[in-house]
């Protein structure tokens, strides 16, 4: 939902723009409302509202007050001005603060909805560039350490691979102008720079188009000629285009033999857990780490690949082997609860009671009472 604030001196308009709407269905939720600007800044600064909706003239703090003061403590906040004044001064004012929309009253809550919307798509649009930002350049705070920024070998492939994984068709676009934009135009000015920085994104892209093993007639030949890079290198402009398309070619083969693209990034991290469910220290941000993405955004999509949460599976993983080690060998289950990750034993049997319905000595009578009648 997005969080809309309104402010509002007129009562019956208040009243009418409050109830007229049905905001739960188009998406948003009121968190609050006032009559006068100094009323509800303290209001605004607690409910931190997506979108501020305000009338401009109000007896003790107008709107374009309001406004200065809302966008300087919440500067992420969309303003839509709600005014029955036509004069232009308002308006240029408005301008200058920053406001998204100016509305002259009297607005119909068709109009007034279609406005919302219309600063919702930018909010989604924001939001979405600030993920990017956080699912794919998560460790580029450690290619900032390196005393030769030139060098991109280690973090920046680690990058590209996992934008190559997890990333969208229809977000190449904004990737690569935000990898350009970390990279720095200083360095990325530099021809010899440029070619390679292409030269090792196509490598890599290369690699990865090979692990999927497309049929050879989905490979545009002029795409993987290294003519083509060259001239592609000439200008900046013709550089970014190209590794753009490259890309976008790269992600649509991915989807169409995995048909998930979450699929690859799910299979590393399965094996990664299949490697380390008996290490009593792994953990989440363990296994983001070593995927190279941020924890949040794991967590998101493992739940979507698997349909269970990271803590179901490791535990899930933890039992069955604790199972196998019960069933197979003589092992104390204090020692089987250490090797599949579990120093404190009576976690470890209350666990494995909540997952089996039985005790581990229980479990062990049961299969070895099995294994004689068999």
């Amino acid at each position: 939902m997005i969080k809309v604030f309104l402010v509002e001196d007129e009562t019956v308009i208040r009243e009418g723009i409050k109830n007229n709407i049905d905001w739960n269905s188009h998406g948003f939720e009121l968190v609050g409302e006032a009559g006068d600007g100094e009323y509800a800044y303290p209001m605004i600064l607690k409910s931190q509202p997506d979108i501020l909706l305000t009338d401009v003239k109000m007896p003790f703090m107008d709107g374009l007050e309001l406004s200065r003061l809302v966008k300087k403590a919440l500067p992420k906040t969309k303003i839509i001005i709600l005014s029955g004044y036509t004069e232009f001064d308002y308006a240029k004012e408005a301008i200058k603060i920053g406001i998204s929309d100016y509305l002259l009253k009297p607005v119909t809550s068709s109009g007034l909805i279609e406005a919302l919307k219309k600063v919702a798509d930018q909010i989604q649009d924001e939001l979405e560039h600030s993920r990017l930002l956080e699912r794919y350049f998560v460790k580029y705070e450690e290619y900032m350490e390196f005393p030769d920024k030139t060098d991109y070998s280690g973090v920046d492939r680690r990058l590209i691979e996992n934008f190559l994984k997890t990333g969208k068709t229809d977000e190449c676009g904004r990737f690569i102008d935000e990898y350009f934009e970390a990279v720095g135009e200083g360095n990325y000015m530099s021809l010899l720079l440029r070619q390679y920085m292409t030269m090792d994104i196509f490598y890599c892209v290369q690699e990865f188009i090979k692990t999927l093993k497309p049929a050879p007639e989905d490979i545009p030949p002029e795409l993987m000629d290294l003519k083509r890079i060259t001239k592609a290198i000439d200008r900046i402009e013709s550089t970014m285009d190209y590794l753009k398309e490259l890309f976008t070619f790269a992600l649509t083969i991915r989807d169409k033999n995995s048909g998930d693209r979450y699929s690859l990034l799910i299979r590393e991290a399965k094996d990664y857990i299949e490697e380390n469910y008996g290490n009593s220290e792994f953990s989440l941000n363990m296994i983001a780490g070593y995927i190279g993405v941020s924890p949040s955004y794991f967590s998101s999509i493992f739940k979507q690949g698997t349909g269970q949460s990271f803590v179901e599976y490791l535990t899930k993983i933890r039992i069955e082997q604790a199972c196998e080690l019960l069933t197979c060998t003589h092992l104390r289950t204090s020692e089987i609860g250490e090797r599949v990750g579990y120093n404190d034993p009576h976690y470890f049997s209350a666990t494995f009671k909540k997952i089996t319905g039985q005790s581990p000595t229980e479990f062990r009578a049961r299969e070895s009472q099995e294994n004689i009648k068999k």
